[in-house]
């Protein structure tokens, strides 16, 4: 066995003691085995001194061999890993893969890679094996905290040689006991310290299961005093009780301590807590808490259930109001907007009748325009047609007008003579007869006189005499 392979009070769990096991390995075995074959072998009745010398050189030949053998050659399994100290040099060397490897008469640990701690009560038999962490509440109730934790050792060949040589552990168990064990239990113990055995019960159940988590990964909490005004239970009356808070930067974050397992390169995890057995004072205390805590709850729901339904009638009233100021305040609205709008139609067509009436004024403006233009070209035009009468009067003395006005004045004559109801010719008493001769003195008189009227004179204008030649 090595030098630091000793005993500890956890050899129970302890993967490397052989207690209570058959030696099943090793050069005594070796050597039983080989006095076995070689007694087969013998005749029956031919037991003496000689073959009994021969016997006895044989044995131990075999039993050196055995020896040797168990010397040079250690295995290491697929779970596991060794820590082996040369006996001469006295140098230290970690195996961490599995398979054979050279001992050289040298002393080995064998450690499991990973194992599971717990930390629960457990019966074996007549014997009980108390192992179940006791932690005390802020309010003094204590109570035993079960549950398990794995632990997974160090991967590298340095940290498993410092596991041994630098922090002292000399085997797995001991490791179990000194190191993690203790971690645990600190961390339960302060934990309960920041709540009432209630509170674990009920309220922090959660929160204490992570707390716990928390400081075995990071480290314990670092925790400061607070004072507050509670009710004694004892007397009723309001004292004021000093309590643990976790300390905590400006940003929320927890203060940790150091951290015992920094830098041993071993890791927990899988931490479980699987019971809490309060004492039976403490459970019946809970359970009147509890009561007691009911009864208010269901106190403060009926009367937040009132206050909720005389708030949900207030609630109503104001919506109703509410409502019906919103109602009105559309009436307004609508009013204020209608009557904006018909404001804005007046005034369009205010501003709609001025254009037009703009527009009119222009037309008129423009009419008068063109109609004193229009007069001014007609003025212009009478002028020039007077003018230009006068003009042709002066020229010819209205020759033209006045030989129509004869045409017309003799057809019209003509035609009512030529229609007239008296006979041409008149019979006398003498049997001949006359020429209408009334008639005809009438067309020459009117010849006469129209020509007199128009100053006509028909008469051929002679002219010069010829000059005699």
């Amino acid at each position: 066995m090595s030098s630091f392979d000793e005993k500890t009070p956890n050899l129970e769990n302890d993967p490397t003691s052989t207690k209570g096991k058959e030696v099943g390995s090793g050069p005594w075995r070796t050597a039983r085995s080989g006095l076995k074959a070689i007694l087969r072998v013998l005749p029956a009745g031919t037991v003496g001194l000689f073959w009994l010398s021969k016997l006895a050189g044989l044995g131990s030949l075999l039993g050196l061999f055995a020896l040797l053998a168990y010397g040079l050659v250690e295995t290491v399994g697929q779970s596991s890993y060794q820590v082996r100290q040369m006996i001469v040099t006295g140098k230290i060397d970690a195996k961490l893969t599995p398979g054979g490897g050279r001992q050289i008469l040298s002393n080995i640990g064998t450690w499991p890679k990973a194992g599971t701690c717990v930390f629960a009560n457990d019966e074996r038999g007549s014997a009980k094996i108390d192992r179940a962490r006791e932690v005390r509440f802020n309010d003094g109730s204590l109570c035993d905290v079960s549950g398990t934790v794995r632990i997974i050792l160090p991967n590298s060949e340095q940290q498993a040689i410092d596991l041994v040589t630098k922090y002292g552990y000399a085997s797995y168990g001991d490791l179990e006991q000194k190191l993690i064990l203790p971690f645990v239990r600190n961390g339960l113990r302060l934990t309960a310290n920041l709540m009432s055995a209630r509170e674990s019960y009920s309220d922090k159940r959660a929160d204490f299961v992570f707390w716990v988590w928390d400081q075995i990964q990071n480290g314990l909490y670092e925790t400061e005093e607070e004072t507050r005004k509670v009710i004694d239970p004892v007397s009723g009356q309001e004292i004021t009780k000093a309590f643990k808070k976790i300390k905590r930067t400006q940003d929320g974050t927890p203060v940790y301590q150091q951290n015992p397992l920094e830098g041993l390169g071993i890791t927990l995890a899988n931490f479980e807590v699987k019971l809490f057995d309060y004492t039976e004072k403490v459970r019946e205390q809970i359970g009147t808490q509890q009561t007691a805590l009911m009864a208010v709850a269901t106190a403060v729901a009926k009367s937040q259930q009132a206050e909720q339904e005389a708030l949900m009638v207030q609630a109503e009233g104001k919506a109703k109001v509410a409502r019906e100021r919103y109602e009105e305040e559309q009436k307004k609205i609508r009013a204020v907007v209608q009557a904006q709008e018909r404001l804005e139609v007046a005034e369009l067509e205010k501003s709609r009748a001025i254009v037009e009436a703009q527009e009119r004024l222009e037309v008129a403006e423009l009419d008068r325009l063109v109609a004193g233009q229009k007069k001014q070209e007609e003025i212009l035009l009478g002028q020039g047609q007077a003018e230009r009468k006068r003009l042709i009067l002066q020229a010819d003395g209205a020759l033209q007008q006045k030989l129509n006005a004869y045409v017309r004045s003799q057809q019209v004559w003509a035609n009512a003579f030529a229609q007239r109801q008296v006979p041409s010719l008149v019979m006398g008493g003498g049997g001949t007869g006359e020429a209408d001769k009334t008639t005809t003195e009438f067309a020459q008189m009117m010849q006469l006189l129209v020509a007199n009227h128009m100053g006509l004179d028909l008469s051929v204008a002679k002219g010069p005499t010829p000059a005699a030649k």
